[in-house]
């Protein structure tokens, strides 16, 4: 069964917080989230926003990490409270071919002795619901969960992958969601169909993020002049990994190619790492283009917010389909237009021509194409914006989402 989960009703603004109007919830459910320790930039970001939501619904919640990590620190900020554990880590399963099936059995040979120790954990806390978000969990939180009497939710981050021979994660994944209780929600329309067919529940439910921490009246600690960026020039902001999928030599490329129209048009690279093949060619292409004065490699941040708020446009350059995106709500969030490749999720939550502008392909001409229509735009980038923001309340909260899992939870099937 596939349903779209309902909106929430608009936010409202009280004391300069923004806040979802309250709706009438029948649940009594106890949460537990299982969580790997090392989880990447959005993974963790998915992970602080949900449990903060949830905390703010009134939701009874806790943690179980099976591995230490930053994440930790995060939650206990949030007074989330943590069960630390010191698990075996699981095989890797990079490669491919019959070498990743035996290292998936491998996998699954751990998660059954790992299981015990974590059922009674579960048991221990009184949690009725487990979530989790890495896949590596999945085939683990199903046992468990059979083990306890407790359901499973996994909120997908990625979309599942081709890369097994005989097409068997999506095999073991339908096995997983039909016999055990397990029941996926992904994160936009194009992850769910990555699921492949197969008679089991499953759900959508776009992320959020907190609109009091990207708030467009915020203070940030970075200005232009610190970096070396003109005040008058237009600045477009890459917030991504520094690797060839996220797509800055293409973005490097159309701003080269535009030529003149594009002279105003500065580019903020933020993430790293700042040395590799990929860092090396890049910044010879920059150099080669004749952009060394109009592209800024800041290397990894921290205050993330701070640099999204120098920028006048964010973007997500990323060439294969972005299973969501959280720099697209990020930057909309705090009223930032928002250009990004269609591909994925990106093409879900980013309104063309209204809160942005979509890349129609990840080709230079297609970048460039969507520069030329940022440029024609200009005039309305303070008008976008704003409708950035609104469309960013109205869909794309921590609160609001946190609410349509819980409705998902409370209507699922038992």
């Amino acid at each position: 069964m596939f349903r779209y989960p309902p909106l929430l009703s608009k936010n409202s603004c009280r004391n300069g917080q923004y806040m979802v109007e309250p709706q009438a919830t029948n649940h009594n459910h106890h949460l537990i989230g299982l969580l790997l320790g090392s989880e990447g930039y959005g993974v963790r970001r998915g992970w602080i926003s949900l449990l903060t939501g949830m905390k703010e619904c009134g939701v009874q919640i806790s943690t179980l990490v099976l591995h230490d990590g930053e994440i930790v620190s995060l939650l206990e900020e949030r007074e989330i409270p943590v069960d630390r554990m010191d698990l075996q880590q699981l095989p890797s399963l990079k490669g491919g071919g019959i070498a990743k099936i035996l290292r998936l059995i491998r996998r699954v040979a751990t998660q059954l002795k790992v299981a015990k120790v974590v059922s009674q954990k579960i048991k221990e806390s009184g949690a009725t619901v487990v979530l989790l978000r890495n896949p590596a969990e999945v085939l683990l939180a199903g046992i468990a969960a059979r083990m306890t009497g407790t359901k499973a939710y996994w909120l997908m981050p990625n979309a599942v992958s081709d890369g097994y021979p005989f097409n068997l994660n999506r095999k073991v994944y339908s096995f997983i969601f039909r016999y055990l209780h397990v029941v996926p929600i992904a994160n936009s329309r194009f992850t769910e169909q990555t699921l492949g067919t197969g008679q089991f529940e499953r759900h959508v439910c776009h992320l959020g993020v907190d609109p009091n921490e990207f708030d467009p009246e915020r203070l940030g600690s970075v200005n232009r002049g610190q970096l070396g960026i003109p005040t008058d020039a237009i600045l477009l902001g890459v917030f991504a990994r520094m690797i060839a999928e996220k797509g800055q030599h293409r973005l490097v490329q159309a701003l080269s190619d535009i030529g003149p129209a594009g002279r105003s048009l500065h580019l903020l690279v933020c993430g790293g790492p700042l040395r590799g093949s990929y860092v090396d060619e890049l910044k010879e292409l920059v150099k080669k283009k004749g952009l060394t004065e109009r592209v800024h490699f800041v290397g990894p941040v921290q205050d993330v917010v701070s640099y999204y708020k120098i920028c006048d446009v964010v973007v997500n350059s990323r060439l294969d389909p972005e299973p969501f995106g959280f720099s697209v709500i990020e930057g909309m969030m705090l009223a930032k237009p928002v250009l990004a490749h269609k591909a994925g999720g990106p093409g879900e939550t980013v309104l063309d021509g209204k809160t942005g502008w979509h890349i129609h392909g990840p080709t230079v001409e297609e970048f460039s194409a969507a520069l030329r229509r940022l440029i024609y735009d200009l005039p309305k980038l303070a008008e976008i914006g704003s409708a950035a923001r609104q469309h960013a309340l109205d869909n794309f909260t921590h609160r609001k989402m946190a609410q349509r899992i819980i409705n998902i939870m409370t209507d699922s099937k038992t």
